[in-house]
Order: C-alpha cells, then structure tokens, then sequence
C-alpha cells in the first residue's frame, strides 16, 4: 500500500487500522459518559423538584 509517497507494509497498515479502531472505541465510550452524565443531572433535577429560582443578581465570591 502506497500512502502520500510512502510505502507501507502489512504490520504498518494493521498498525493504522487498529490505532483508527482505538479512536473509535474512545470516542464511543466518551459519548456514553457524556450522555451518562447528562441523564444523571436531568434525574437529581427532577428528584430535587423545580430548580430554584434566582432572588437577585448574584455578585459572587463569598463577600457577596
């Protein structure tokens, strides 16, 4: 296989392919833990009731 000039062999092309099938499995377990996440929040605001309302603008730090 030829690749940009270069010439690969089999053990470089398995090498890719395995390191392309590595990303993917990455990027699918990111997107469980993102969605994960996502449920977990959705679930405690919704046990915690309606999210509480803001009395004013809030000024931060903890001299208010």
């Amino acid at each position: 296989m030829e690749l940009f000039g270069r010439t690969f062999d089999a053990q470089q092309v398995a090498g890719l392919v395995f390191l392309l099938m590595a990303l993917v499995y990455w990027g699918f377990v990111l997107r469980g833990q993102l969605r994960e996440r996502r449920e977990d929040k959705r679930r405690k605001a919704q046990m915690s009731g309606e999210r509480p309302t803001r009395k004013g603008p809030s000024h931060g730090g903890p001299w208010g």
